[in-house]
């Protein structure tokens, strides 16, 4: 365990995991947080689809209309118009078009893999799974099926649907499958932690999540789940650090302001560190300052008082750093600057 904290945030350019563009095949990745994500992921995906109402989905259904009438034999087209039917909603003239676009072309994959995602959106995961096991079937013959995003997605939401059903082993296999695929998708270890929590792993789904806000650091259901699985092997530390995030990325969702309020106050927490500081108990006093400091980062009274249980520890320069810090919350605070300056370089 780590005596001290870091308070860098690391930086990485996001990804809109939750977007709902005209391309249905980018919306499975709504139904995978959705479907296994529970309330919170839900409440944060309703904020940011408020951020994209303005887009007028119908007007895009208009001018694709009028270019499938000039060409009605264009499967491309046929999809298009599907598509953005489904993104307004209207999921049976979007089913109407996919499967128009498959007469003109029998193993038009992006028909089935939209056909899929709608079955999904209309609950309806057999005709869904039967979908994606097409979409795979017909790249398992391409000659760039390790590279084909769309196979991928049919792994991903084949894997979300295992999920769904709780078969976590067919979803390990599945998600596994897409991530050989695309390495890169926080939102598939995302759901292999899922997965990994319903095979009773608590270990490999953190493991999973960490490689997931490695490659989203503000993926906030990650860190509300993160959190979650921390408390469940006993490491308040770790989860109070990720509880606080989840609260950060999403202020108006409700989950992590619950999960922070059932840690307690950070006061609450400093007050047992100096019980613990008193009674020369410096490892217990580590852990619950380091709580109080992860759930009230600001505070330079708790820095300070870790400072302290860190000079008890022995550990000076640790402790002159995190004084150091304290100081930077309060710059003013003349007693700091005297332990810093008594502890020397």
């Amino acid at each position: 365990m780590n005596d001290t904290l870091d308070l860098a945030t690391p930086s990485a350019p996001r990804r809109n995991r939750l977007d709902i563009g005209l391309n249905l095949t980018v919306s499975l990745l709504v139904v995978g947080i959705l479907a296994i994500g529970g309330v919170f992921a839900y409440q944060v995906y309703l904020d940011r689809l408020k951020a994209e109402a303005a887009n007028p989905a119908m007007r895009v259904v208009d001018s694709i209309r009028q270019q499938v009438r000039e060409s009605p034999n264009d499967s491309i087209l046929r999809v298009r118009l599907g598509e953005a039917f489904g993104a307004a909603g209207k999921f049976d003239e979007a089913i109407e078009q996919f499967n128009a676009a498959l007469k003109i072309e029998p193993e038009h994959v992006g028909a089935y893999l939209n056909l899929g995602v709608v079955a999904m959106l209309k609950d309806n995961p057999a005709a869904a799974i039967g979908y994606f096991e097409r979409v795979v079937e017909i790249t398992e013959k391409a000659e760039f099926r390790r590279v084909d995003e769309r196979r991928e997605r049919a792994f991903y939401n084949l894997g979300v649907i295992a999920l769904e059903e709780q078969r976590f082993e067919d979803a390990v296999g599945y998600l596994k499958e897409a991530l050989r695929i695309r390495r890169s998708m926080a939102d598939t270890y995302y759901q292999l932690a899922r997965a990994y929590q319903g095979l009773e792993n608590p270990e490999g789904a953190i493991d999973n999540l960490e490689i997931a806000l490695t490659f989203d650091p503000g993926f906030a259901e990650a860190h509300y789940f993160m959190g979650q699985l921390y408390m469940e092997v006993d490491d308040p530390i770790n989860a109070s650090v990720h509880f606080y995030r989840a609260a950060e990325l999403a202020p108006d969702a409700e989950p992590p302001q619950e999960a922070l309020a059932s840690l307690g106050s950070a006061s609450e927490w400093a007050a047992r560190a100096r019980i613990a500081l008193a009674a020369k108990d410096i490892d217990e006093a580590v852990k619950q300052v380091l709580v109080a400091r992860n759930l009230g980062p600001g505070d330079a009274d708790f820095a300070e008082l870790h400072g302290d249980i860190l000079l008890a520890k022995g550990d000076k320069a640790a402790a002159r750093k995190v004084y150091a810090e304290a100081l930077k919350l309060d710059p003013g605070n003349t007693a700091l600057q005297k332990k810093i300056d008594r502890i020397g370089d």
